[in-house]
């Protein structure tokens, strides 16, 4: 039965946590990103890069945590005043606006991957038209025609060519419609600090594969990072470095993936929602707050 975006909407958001406990509900989205990559590996190229990312940006997220944990102690307490100063100088107004981009791309994108999953891509074109459609839209076309072609002749080249062609529409929509408000709203050294935080390890291996890691600072050089000459926050910086690095670097990753169990661990530990060391930090803090409380 069809539904409407907004029973889509409804759908994906059921089973998060809510947008206050922030680092679950991270994990919770990079864990649906994973799934849909693992589950479909053959027309799902984006949530699998997506899983990845979104990971990174719990760390962000993680360490906003940590920094406003004193906050709960309560006024009066002289870790409070140690706490705002440190928050001018950390930006944990820029690691909220972080936070608040994972929450957007999800809110985009995740209606449409499971719409297409249950309804195909009629479920798609029913809740998006005309100019609404635009990246999303074409990069689902992409991909159901690939998946078509695939079906009827495995040995087809141009079926894997479409699929990903369709995932970077989906790739340049999640980029320039929905970030690049949140990168705009970053203060000089949030932009920095993202700059020298985007960087994406697809390799699942220690130490990493140069040919499955994408890092911005190295891309384009730490000087220009940490000055601001080359910037993640600019739209034509970060799509050169995406375009030029990081699909190299997941397709890279996608292709060994049946021959990379230690890739395979990674994505599924992010799919059963596993807390890393951070993460479970994070939680260690929490209580002690709730303990000194």
């Amino acid at each position: 039965m069809s539904r409407t975006r907004e029973e889509w909407l409804q759908a994906v958001e059921s089973g998060l946590p809510s947008e206050d406990r922030y680092s679950e509900r991270n994990r919770a989205i990079s864990a649906r990103y994973a799934r849909w990559y693992l589950d479909n590996p053959d027309r799902f190229k984006w949530s699998g890069m997506a899983a990845f990312a979104s990971r990174q940006v719990g760390l962000a997220i993680q360490l906003a945590e940590l920094m406003r944990a004193p906050e709960r102690i309560g006024e009066g307490n002289p870790l409070v005043l140690l706490h705002r100063m440190a928050c001018g100088v950390f930006m944990i107004s820029d690691l909220d606006e972080m936070r608040s981009g994972n929450n957007a791309i999800f809110r985009d994108i995740a209606w449409a991957h499971a719409a297409y999953l249950e309804g195909g891509l009629a479920e798609i074109e029913a809740n998006l038209s005309g100019s609404e459609g635009g990246l999303m839209l074409e990069g689902f076309r992409l991909i159901d025609r690939g998946v078509k072609l695939a079906s009827s002749d495995p040995a087809d080249d141009e079926a894997g060519r479409l699929v990903w062609q369709g995932n970077i529409a989906l790739l340049r929509h999640e980029q320039t419609a929905v970030l690049q408000p949140v990168f705009d709203r970053l203060s000089p050294g949030g932009r920095v600090l993202a700059s020298f935080g985007s960087e994406l390890d697809f390799s699942g291996a220690r130490p990493s594969e140069p040919a499955c890691l994408a890092s911005f600072a190295s891309f384009y050089g730490y000087l220009n990072a940490i000055t601001g000459m080359k910037s993640v926050a600019d739209a034509v910086h970060r799509w050169q470095w995406v375009e030029s690095n990081v699909v190299p670097a997941w397709s890279e990753a996608d292709r060994r993936m049946q021959s990379n169990p230690l890739l395979n661990s990674e994505l599924s530990s992010m799919a059963a929602s596993e807390p890393d060391t951070l993460q479970r930090l994070s939680g260690f803090v929490g209580s002690l707050i709730q303990q000194i409380r």
